[in-house]
């Protein structure tokens, strides 16, 4: 029976894979230290694990889940990424490539002091860097070297080896780390530092912007005898100066007529007023207008959300708040969220936006669809993709990445992987551009590309390494163990220092750009925890977005170190 069902896997192993992902979700779950295994590291140990049947997949199977990732990834860094090599946060790119190019620099001195090959060290270089993405690189750079398809099938069954080795000191090493141990090695309260910037920033001061960008009501009061303010900008300002931004958007008369309501509406004793705002400031500030009416009419107001992909020049720069002044169209408009680079940014007043930032906004369809055009692009809710973007960016992409120059027996190239990492990065950045000739690609669907892509290609190549997994293991296990853990470790050493002492970044800020330059979120998420604020996120996104990139292409150039 058991027989029947694995030789069943073999014949069908279409079969085999979907088992490996299935079994990769589950296993992903698993917990360790607060943190998921997540689905492509639980993905790469079930193919481990199912592959030891011997399981052949075709390897354009594999491309292909490698391509879509690597589109994918590069759509959505694309914005970010250009403008940082535009000359913004010139700090951070200088960190991201520094700890990124120490990394590059450890793995080969630890790979060449082993005697590792060009396989067990783009293992060791994915792995202790948490790169899953530079074993597709890798996996190309090694199926191109002029050496037998046998040697080179064996060099690659070598890469998932070292990584899984390799990825459980990384991963967890680096969380405890960063988040733990560095803020140590600086002399850092991180709670207290994330306190004071928040301060700083007016996050937590009942602000104009503040009490703007978050979740709001609108309720209805009766305007009581002797307000001192006689219209509806009057009462704006009267609310503003004490921390507090509301907006009068209807307004009820004496005698029953609903009008709605701007700035130069005059407001009279015994009107009744449609008042949107912050909970909680409505509830005090209210109060001191008079009596509270559940005007059903009145509040029947239409209210529409949409996301804003930024993409005016005019809206880039200034501040929230400086917008919020210059232009008029943001009145009785609310921002709760803002997305860069997937990542919930903290709204505030000093806060600005970047090309590429999608940005929610709440009011009335007029105010929005206003809005929405000053910032760029309104994006109405679609669950379609656009499949031109998607699979011509690809085709371009693989077709980049074709050109190939021979020194002497190497060959150098791009390689298809790099190519169409490149296409997307320029797919992404011209969505930001021109958002009306370039088709969108949902950030669902990017989602899924981006873990499904990778989890499938990391499923397949662990069931081709799976026969050759545990005899290797016993034999370079404790010492790629004791590599990976020095390659993982030095590299944002060496950026803790560059940032604190050299570049002078702000030290909450530096641990969140650290955490990005080695493209770890749970780094991020834990150093956010220890300063229980989101204001690390500030500095993760810009080298989030490069560090992806360069770690991704250093998969094919330790391959070529390691053989020249």
């Amino acid at each position: 029976m058991v027989e029947s069902f694995l030789t069943i896997l073999r014949v069908h192993p279409e079969i085999a894979l979907f088992l490996t992902l299935g079994a990769g979700y589950v296993i992903g779950k698993i917990r360790v230290a607060g943190h998921d295994l997540g689905l492509v590291t639980g993905s790469l140990f079930a193919g481990l694990a199912i592959g030891q049947i011997g399981v052949e997949v075709a390897p354009e199977i594999k491309t292909i889940f490698l391509l879509m990732f690597l589109f994918a990834n590069g759509y959505g860094a694309g914005p970010q990424f250009f403008q940082a090599l535009r000359g913004d946060g010139i700090k951070p790119l200088i960190l991201t490539a520094v700890i990124c190019l120490s990394g590059l620099g450890m793995v080969w001195l630890m790979g060449t002091i082993m005697g590792l090959g060009p396989g067990y060290t783009a293992g060791l270089l994915s792995g202790s860097l948490t790169q899953s993405a530079a074993i597709g690189t890798a996996t190309e750079a090694i199926m191109a070297l002029p050496r037998p398809l046998a040697e080179r099938q064996a060099l690659v069954n070598q890469i998932p080896i070292a990584d899984a080795v390799c990825y459980l000191f990384g991963f967890w090493g680096e969380v405890f780390y960063v988040a733990a141990l560095m803020p140590r090695m600086i002399g850092l309260d991180l709670e207290k530092a994330a306190r004071e910037m928040e301060g700083r920033m007016g996050l937590k001061q009942e602000t104009g912007a503040h009490s703007a960008y978050v979740p709001h009501a609108v309720r209805g009061f009766r305007l009581r005898d002797g307000l001192p303010w006689p219209d509806a900008a009057g009462l704006e300002a009267a609310a503003l100066a004490r921390g507090s931004r509301v907006f009068v958007l209807r307004v009820r008369d004496a005698n029953g007529r609903i009008e709605p309501a701007d700035g130069a509406t005059r407001l009279h004793a015994g009107d009744t007023i449609a008042l949107a705002g912050q909970r909680g400031v409505l509830a005090s500030f209210g109060a001191e207008l008079g009596t509270e009416a559940d005007d059903a009419e009145l509040l029947d107001i239409p209210m529409e959300r949409i996301d804003c992909l930024v993409s005016n020049s005019a809206a880039i720069g200034p501040t929230l708040g400086e917008l919020a002044v210059s232009h008029g169209g943001v009145r009785g408009i609310f921002v709760p969220r803002i997305m860069r680079g997937g990542q919930e940014m903290p709204v505030n007043m000093s806060l600005r936006l970047d090309r590429g930032d999608v940005v929610t906004l709440m009011g009335q369809p007029d105010l929005v669809e206003s809005a929405g055009r000053f910032l760029g692009f309104p994006m109405r809710a679609t669950n379609v993709t656009d499949m031109f973007t998607l699979c011509i960016g690809i085709a371009v992409g693989c077709l980049i990445g074709l050109p190939a120059l021979y020194i002497g027996t190497v060959k150098l190239s791009l390689s298809t992987a790099v190519g169409t990492l490149l296409a997307g990065l320029l797919a992404g950045w011209l969505r930001s551009w021109k958002p009306n000739v370039v088709g969108a690609i949902p950030e669902a669907s990017v989602s899924f590309m981006i873990s499904f892509g990778l989890a499938g290609f990391v499923a397949i190549t662990g069931l081709h390494a799976g026969p050759a997994f545990i005899p290797a293991l016993k034999e370079m296990g404790v010492a790629l163990l004791i590599a990976g853990a020095v390659c993982t470790c030095v590299p944002p050493t060496i950026g803790l220092f560059l940032g604190h002492y050299v570049l002078r970044m702000n030290p909450v800020l530096l641990l969140g750009a650290i955490s990005g330059a080695q493209t770890m979120t749970a780094a991020m998420v834990a150093v956010q925890e220890r300063a229980k604020s989101r204001i690390p996120v500030l500095g993760f996104t810009v080298p989030y977005a490069v560090g992806n990139i360069i770690l991704t292409t250093w998969g094919t150039v330790i391959v070529l170190l390691m053989t020249l």
